[in-house]
């Protein structure tokens, strides 16, 4: 089993098509398909389905890609490691964020990262708390930045809180409660909200604290896009639960204290003593902005 094996079947589970996978390898269709099949000898089993018409996972492909993501993960962390040996920091370097990123201008810790260690290569996606979470404890991310309820610690990674804030309300600026400075949820209850998809992070505690009031609410549109949820709230849609350094100085918009409204712990995930020299780069260069903003 070999690293090229394992990045030939990544490449093609991830379009499902061998021409593809060849293209984004930057190697012939041929060797990508001998690849494949030399690693599906070495495990007994077929990886894919191939028809004229398409390609699919088998369930054997589907268990072998969390595994092969990890292994690969692995030796990019252990080349990282051995060029970090001899006074160079260098190598991938995958950072998961969420859409309600906390007041943390990750695009100066990067632009500071580069300027100190110009071989590392950074990735930067969005994800929900628990994909991060997940990828992380799995070794398919570095870092991440998320966000969870105060009782409920994301366990099996290394947490390192940024914040704790609470959610605000964020209506338009014509709303009839722009005049109200706080509000509780029984007078939010009755309103339309708009808010992200049931079953994340950012739309569970709100959920969650709701419940704990037993009051109800209607979400009218939900979506994962922060940008949106600001444009509907603006627009006099609905009403959104929001951490307030979420919303920043958005214009067209007003946001009053919830006093029982939700709150939530903003935390950087990571390996701990696992972890590459490019992630300790980054973590060191995250704490001292952190401190510099504190101080």
């Amino acid at each position: 089993m070999t690293p090229l094996q394992l990045r030939c079947v990544l490449a093609v589970a991830d379009g499902l098509h061998f021409t593809r996978a060849a293209t984004d390898l930057g190697i012939a269709q041929s060797a990508v398909s001998h690849q494949v099949a030399t690693l599906e000898e070495e495990l007994g089993t077929p990886l894919f389905e191939r028809t004229s018409r398409r390609v699919r996972l088998t369930a054997a492909g589907e268990a072998v890609l969390p595994r092969a993501r990890a292994v690969l993960a692995e030796l990019d962390r252990l080349r990282t490691d051995v060029v970090a040996a001899s006074g160079a920091i260098e190598g991938r370097l995958r950072i998961g964020t969420i859409p309600t990123l906390p007041d943390l201008r990750i695009h100066e810790v990067l632009a500071a990262l580069h300027r100190s260690h110009p071989g590392i290569r950074a990735t930067v996606t969005v994800h929900s708390s628990e994909v991060s979470l997940a990828q992380v404890a799995a070794g398919t991310l570095d870092v991440g930045v998320a966000g969870f309820p105060l009782d409920s610690p994301p366990t099996g990674v290394e947490v390192e809180v940024l914040a704790t804030e609470r959610h605000v309300a964020v209506v338009a600026a014509g709303h009839p409660l722009r005049t109200r400075r706080r509000v509780r949820l029984r007078d939010l209850a009755g309103l339309p909200f708009v808010d992200f998809p049931a079953g994340t992070g950012g739309r569970r505690q709100s959920d969650e604290a709701f419940t704990a009031a037993r009051l109800a609410r209607d979400v009218v549109v939900e979506t994962d896009d922060l940008p949106l949820l600001l444009d509907l709230v603006r627009s006099g849609l609905g009403v959104a639960l929001l951490p307030a350094s979420a919303v920043g100085p958005a214009q067209g918009v007003h946001t009053l204290t919830v006093t029982d409204g939700p709150a939530r712990r903003s935390c950087v995930l990571h390996a701990g003593p696992g972890s590459s020299a490019a992630t300790r780069a980054f973590l060191a260069e995250l704490r001292g902005h952190l401190n510099r903003e504190g101080g």
